[in-house]
């Protein structure tokens, strides 16, 4: 499968990241099919019908990427990839994973842990 077939995500191979286009977020690739069934499912913004989401997921195999904590930071923004100005970080002791909301910012943080007592924040 070629760039060509799917239109809507971007490979920037100098950052070894796969950008979607229509949220212009990188697209994790250890599991790929859960951020499309996350996000652009039929009732959302974005619709992206399965058989899509089969595809990048396999073409997003074959190539050599990086985890978003591993990618390193340019100096200039890069084509197709959103700047974020106003988001959140996590500061849980060596995550620092970032988002530009503060529901998926508490999502990730249950990775950390199980339970988070409400109005707790270990974000900013």
């Amino acid at each position: 499968m070629s760039l060509q077939e799917v239109k809507n995500i971007s490979y920037l191979p100098g950052f070894q990241v796969v950008v979607c286009r229509l949220c212009e977020i990188c697209i994790p690739p250890k599991n790929p099919l859960r951020r499309y069934e996350k996000n652009h499912t039929s009732k959302k913004d974005h619709p992206v019908v399965m058989e899509i989401h089969w595809k990048v997921a396999e073409y997003m195999a074959t190539l050599d990427l990086l985890e978003s904590d591993k990618v390193i930071s340019p100096r200039q923004p890069i084509p197709h990839l959103k700047t974020v100005e106003h988001g959140f970080i996590c500061n849980f002791p060596r995550c620092g994973q970032c988002s530009s909301s503060e529901s998926s910012i508490l999502t990730q943080y249950y990775t950390h842990q199980k339970h988070i007592p409400k109005g707790f924040k270990d974000w900013e």
